[in-house]
């Protein structure tokens, strides 16, 4: 822990103290679900697909969390339409600021290793994010409150600039610290975000620019989709944010065991997601290699095997009425009877490919291939 005396707000901790008992069963979690994540392997589409994806829920997430009004759907609108009007709200201007700020993320390429976080870049993401917005005090002079007084009070950051510069200066060297080093991405990282949002030092931005930076340190440590993930569970658990940023602040860098546990259980939950999204998709990619032994050795009909590849593309439940009167099955059972269509769901039962979903409803049995 570092203590640091400011001029005129009093004593600062820069703390990476933390219950080691309580913690170190989640940072071990953590760290082999991170490696099971790397070691999974995904066809390159799908990648560009997931990450797209990610990076739409963060950005709504993180603009969200600072009270951009605007919805998932609107979000997606902006992201896919690249005419700009002449006239844009505020709200809209932070979304594309996002969008540019992801972009700016994903062309960092860490020259050294442990990757060393520098001011400048800091600065760089501020301005990013913050460009365009109409706001007459947007400079590193912190005169608001953080946290909310429903979620365990508010904390008044340093007010002027000489502790803000000087508390800048020792965080960086903190961050980049071996003492921080040392503890793990996932500590340095999350800790990174916690005390740049204590400092605070913008008038606007600077919950936005913490969670970048969190990201950032992230990525650097070759740690794969979670520096996406991490604001929309934030935005999901906004209570929770809250509170554990203001249980840490009133332990005054004793302990910042509060902010740490509720990020780290972020984190872990974003892990096994996509552990669960990727083993799903290689499920998807072995089960329909196995339809197609299957129809060449003819075990199964070509009508069969379309509607199995139908229900790869959409994992939902059916029934004997919707193969017959539902699009888009009964595109392959308009000129076949009912009777035709009861064989096949008996067949594709027998072997496993369906199971019953409820009463007279089936759905796809991916584990059929294990």
């Amino acid at each position: 822990m570092r203590r640091y005396m400011t001029c005129k707000a009093g004593p600062f901790y820069f703390s990476e103290e933390y219950d080691k008992e309580l913690l170190s069963p989640s940072l071990a979690v953590a760290t082999v679900l991170n490696k099971t994540v790397a070691d999974l392997p995904i066809l390159p589409r799908k990648v560009s697909q997931l990450e797209t994806e990610l990076v739409r829920q963060s950005i709504f997430g993180t603009a969200a969390i600072e009270g951009n009004p605007l919805s998932q759907e609107d979000v997606i609108g902006i992201m896919e339409n690249d005419d700009v009007p002449d006239v844009v709200h505020k709200s809209e201007i932070e979304i594309r600021n996002l969008v540019r700020a992801y972009e700016f993320l994903s062309k960092i390429k860490p020259e050294k290793d442990p990757f060393v976080l520098e001011e400048s870049l800091i600065r760089e993401l501020h301005r990013i994010v913050t460009s365009g917005v109409p706001h007459q005090f947007n400079e590193p002079v912190g005169y608001t409150e953080v946290g909310d007084k429903s979620h365990g009070g508010v904390y008044r950051p340093p007010r002027i600039l000489k502790d803000i510069e000087d508390l800048m200066r020792e965080y960086v060297e903190w961050v980049n610290s071996e003492e921080l080093i040392s503890k793990g991405p996932f500590v340095r990282a999350i800790l990174a975000h916690y005390h740049f949002s204590l400092i605070h030092p913008f008038f606007d931005g600077n919950g936005r620019t913490a969670r970048l930076i969190e990201a950032i340190i992230l990525q650097a440590a070759n740690v794969r989709y979670v520096p996406k993930m991490l604001s929309n569970y934030y935005y999901r658990n906004i209570d929770g944010y809250y509170s554990a940023f203001s249980e840490t602040i009133k332990l005054k860098g004793k302990d910042v065991t509060p902010f740490l546990k509720f990020c780290l259980d972020g984190v872990t939950e974003s892990l096994m997601d996509i552990k669960d999204r990727i083993t799903d998709l290689i499920k998807k990619l072995v089960f329909r290699e196995h339809l197609a032994q299957l129809k060449a050795q003819r075990e199964i009909t070509v009508r069969q095997f379309e509607l199995l590849s139908l229900l790869l593309d959409d994992l939902r439940d059916f029934s004997l009425n919707d193969l017959m009167g539902e699009r888009p099955f009964s595109l392959l059972y308009r000129k076949v009877t009912k009777q035709t269509a009861r064989r096949d769901v008996k067949r594709l039962t027998e072997l496993k490919l369906i199971a019953q979903a409820g009463e007279n409803r089936y759905s796809l049995n991916l584990d059929a291939v294990k």
